[in-house]
């Protein structure tokens, strides 16, 4: 049986002073162990916001604090940490998803698509798909996946909302001069009113930067960043899946 890891080794890696070694065998455990996850997480909260509150100027008599805003700000960084170890686990569902929660949304288990939702239920009425890459089968599973999805959803009188949000090399989904299937998609936004494609502003800002012109298909819409759109949707009780 694992031995219970102590506050000040889990401090020193979230400070980055772990060996390599030693931090791969905590992110192993962390795979394993939800409990440890959610330790590292709130320090990584507490990193983020001791950080914070030194950043900023102090207070004078008679203002109003900045605590609301900041509490904003590490409640982001929480979310954005469970995000990333559910990335890391392979399929890790936060507050554990059992088979039959996710079963709720057709067609997602198969496949080994990543199920996060920060409800009890995972929802499968408002779900965003998230795509990262450029590789053409993984293009084409994140609109089969949403056309399965709503197609199910019509068929059972349910009213759904659809997000699939691109960043980084899967942006090339939602460029005009780029995507191969510019055309379905296209037919699938036509049917379905409550589709919507989402492209990262940070993903479009980095590439502009590097002189490439960044054209979007019609009626494609922008989020600041991928991970405040995912992080603000979970806020909002949506289920995140990771194609």
């Amino acid at each position: 049986m694992n031995a219970v890891l102590s506050d000040e080794t889990l401090h020193a890696f979230v400070d980055g002073e772990l060996d390599v070694a030693e931090s791969e065998m905590l992110i192993a455990r962390m795979r394993e162990d939800k409990e440890l996850a959610q330790r590292v997480c709130a320090l990584r909260g507490l990193q983020s916001m001791v950080r914070l509150a030194y950043a900023e100027p102090p207070v004078a008599d008679g203002r109003q604090s900045h605590a609301a805003p900041r509490r904003q700000f590490v409640q982001r960084c929480a979310f954005g940490c469970l995000i990333l170890f559910a990335g890391l686990s392979g399929g890790w569902a936060l507050r554990g998803l059992e088979p039959q929660t996710v079963a709720a949304l057709p067609g997602v288990v198969a496949g080994g698509y990543q199920v996060v939702s920060l409800a009890r239920q995972a929802d499968p009425d408002r779900v965003m798909l998230h795509l990262d890459s450029a590789a053409p089968d993984r293009m084409r599973a994140a609109l089969d996946q949403a056309e399965r999805l709503l197609d199910e959803a019509e068929r059972q009188g349910r009213a759904m909302q659809l997000e699939v949000i691109a960043n980084s090399r899967g942006l090339s989904l939602l460029r005009a001069d780029h995507s191969p299937y510019a055309e379905r998609m296209a037919r699938m936004k036509q049917r379905h009113a409550s589709l919507h494609w989402v492209a990262c502003g940070q993903s479009i800002a980095r590439l502009r930067s590097e002189g490439e012109k960044v054209v979007l298909l019609p009626g494609t819409q922008t989020a600041p960043t991928a991970i405040s759109e995912i992080v603000t949707r979970l806020q909002q009780g949506w289920t995140y899946v990771r194609v």
